[in-house]
């Protein structure tokens, strides 16, 4: 990894991992400690029989290996680091846990709830949590100007945001199987998709990827 990247850029990623976890762990405490019924039940969605569904776990299994699949194809920076464990996947794992949280409980539980009481239609609602989803996880790639990544990092994650959504339709409106499909996409993927946005490298050349 080292002649891959700069130790700045592993330093900043950690950084940059560990500032946003920490905020994001802050709110899921803040939640939980204000009503620990509440998180638990109805931000988390865990309740009796969440395991029940087949069906529900099938298609949570579907969307985490079609994204990793995905996502390890399209960036081989990613690929080449995939079991590599260092002090900055300590940090990604951290930062899966949490984002997997509040990500969930913004995009879907709020965002899909809101919508509902405005009458909004159970498709409606998928494609604007999809939309949401994919805009905030452009937005990195708008201030680093690279329209290069930016539009397919738009689209692939809304697209994702669109299945999560309608697993949460999928699941009675229960955040649980969304929490977890996001999760376990984070656990693989970062800190590495990360931290090749931080250091722009999103490809390898033919070179180094014979030797990784």
């Amino acid at each position: 990894m080292s002649n891959l990247t700069t130790h700045h850029d592993r330093v900043k990623t950690g950084w940059i991992l560990a500032s946003t976890s920490l905020l994001l762990t802050t709110s899921i405490l803040f939640w939980f400690i204000g009503n620990p019924k509440r998180f638990i039940e109805t931000r988390m969605g865990i309740h009796e029989g969440v395991f029940a569904d087949f069906y529900v776990w099938l298609f949570t299994f579907i969307i985490v290996l079609g994204y990793v699949v995905y996502t390890i194809i399209a960036l081989p920076f990613v690929r080449a680091h995939l079991f590599h464990m260092s002090w900055l996947k300590i940090i990604g794992v951290w930062a899966a846990l949490a984002t997997g949280i509040v990500e969930e409980v913004l995009f879907r539980h709020l965002l899909m709830d809101f919508l509902q009481s405005l009458h909004v239609s159970d498709v409606l609602q998928i494609i604007l949590s999809g939309a949401a989803f994919g805009f905030a996880h452009g937005a990195w790639g708008i201030l680093r100007r690279d329209m290069k990544i930016v539009l397919p990092v738009i689209i692939s994650t809304t697209i994702l945001g669109c299945f999560l959504a309608t697993l949460y339709i999928m699941s009675g409106r229960s955040t649980f199987a969304p929490i977890v499909a996001h999760m376990l996409i984070n656990l693989i993927i970062e800190p590495w998709l990360m931290l090749s946005a931080i250091s722009g490298k999103w490809t390898m050349s033919k070179q180094t990827q014979k030797n990784t």
